[in-house]
């Protein structure tokens, strides 16, 4: 490989994880990430780079491009499918990649995720640039090919569209974030409909890849379609998604339904989203799920037991 071609490619590793963030918090999908970032590496591998004096900018306006054009056509093919596009749930892991610390960098909670579902291509663009990757309109608009004060229209018109929706624009407190969660874990899996009410506010959104009720009256469908959630699993558990606490629901070893919560300032709950699809459960079922724990078993079980005088020894540890 020449100099310059050794150039480009440390370069371009250098930039990748930022790179699939940005293309998953776009795409809402590890692979549909992943595909993007690879057709920037071959456009960047063909380009003509000599010149370029800021690479990672290059770089940037590439991907979010690609990653606009992979959106429209997406929902294009959801619409014509009739599939809704909730975004796949990120796990927290107990020694992230390089694209999940990127991820954390560029910081945006699940349930704020799920609602960018709601923006147009080029708005989802502009805010995810603008609140996690702190570009300024100037640069939005350089990438997006429009004026700054376009793009800062566009990002606010955004805002408004997600806190009409309920998104948590900021984060909840952890402390009474993650008691609330824990109480509704219990009572999901207790199936407890009294203890179900009181945690919930009076008209709480459900939105879900499956059918649910929503905006209904307290005590009328929505509960309805919360406990119909937990007849689905036999237990459930807690689980960190993007550092904010979710309740896994899990099934013969499998999880088969996530739920983000949303609390207001009176630590209610006012919005459910909750993912079930078994694509969009692969990868945290790869950490979690039967497979992942036979694999654990397998590990532990090959090691090689010694005895050291009247201890036992683990000599692979």
């Amino acid at each position: 490989m020449t100099q310059q071609g050794i150039d480009k490619a440390s370069s371009f590793e250098a930039a990748r994880p930022r790179l699939f963030a940005l293309a998953y918090r776009m795409l809402g999908s590890r692979a549909e990430a992943e595909d993007v970032v690879q057709d920037v590496w071959l456009k960047w591998h063909l380009a003509d780079t000599r010149a370029l004096q800021t690479p990672a900018a290059w770089l940037t306006t590439i991907t979010t491009r690609a990653a606009i054009d992979r959106l429209r056509h997406v929902r294009r093919e959801r619409a014509s499918q009739a599939r809704n596009g909730l975004p796949e749930p990120w796990l927290d892991e107990v020694a992230p990649s390089a694209e999940a610390l990127a991820l954390r960098a560029a910081e945006l909670s699940y349930g704020v995720m799920l609602l960018l579902e709601r923006l147009k291509p080029d708005e989802r663009a502009a805010f995810v640039l603008h609140e996690a990757f702190d570009c300024d309109y100037a640069e939005i608009a350089k990438i997006l090919a429009r004026t700054p004060a376009n793009c800062r229209q566009m990002v606010h018109r955004a805002k408004l569209r997600l806190q009409r929706a309920g998104a948590p624009l900021k984060r909840p407190d952890r402390a009474a974030h993650a008691q609330i969660v824990e109480r509704l874990r219990a009572a999901l899996e207790a199936q407890d409909r009294v203890g179900l009410m009181r945690l919930f506010s009076d008209t709480p959104e459900i939105v879900s890849d499956v059918p649910v009720y929503t905006q209904e009256p307290a005590g009328a469908g929505w509960l309805e379609a919360v406990t119909s959630l937990a007849q689905r699993a036999s237990h459930a558990e807690v689980v960190s998604v993007e550092g904010v606490q979710c309740v896994a629901l899990m099934f013969e070893g499998d999880v088969v339904g996530l739920i983000d919560v949303s609390i207001d300032r009176a630590t209610r709950i006012v919005a459910l989203r909750v993912v079930t699809s078994t694509a969009r459960l692969r990868a945290i079922n790869r950490m979690l799920g039967r497979a992942a724990v036979k694999q654990l078993l397998a590990r532990t079980q090959r090691r090689s037991i010694t005895m050291c005088r009247d201890f036992p020894v683990d000599v692979d540890a």
